[in-house]
Order: C-alpha cells, then structure tokens, then sequence
C-alpha cells in the first residue's frame, strides 16, 4: 500500500514539475513549512509563559 501512494506522489510530484514547472509543490510545501512555523513559535511561547500560580509542593 505503501509503495502505491510513493508512486502516485512521485507521479504527481514529476507531472507538477513537468506541466506546471512545480507550481503546485513549491505552494504546498510552503503551507507546511508555514504551518511548521506556527506550531513551533506557539510552543516556544507556551513554554515561555510564566505560570500564574506556584508551583505545588507534594506533603505526605
């Protein structure tokens, strides 16, 4: 199954390139690295968040 979508992306990639001289890859590989972006920036500023409480102290 897996060699099947390898080949159809490979066709698909090589037409793109061919007809659209890769038009198309180049706009979807931009959304994915923007996406990439955008989930790496917010977890940069989650991590960077200070936390509104203290943290607790476990007491037995």
């Amino acid at each position: 199954m897996f060699r099947i979508l390898l080949v159809i992306a490979v066709v698909a990639i090589g037409y793109d390139a061919v007809v659209h001289q890769g038009a198309y890859t180049r706009d979807l590989w931009s959304k994915a690295v923007g996406a990439t972006e955008r989930v790496v920036d917010e977890a940069k500023r989650v991590s960077e968040r200070a936390p509104d409480t203290p943290p607790r102290t476990q007491m037995n």
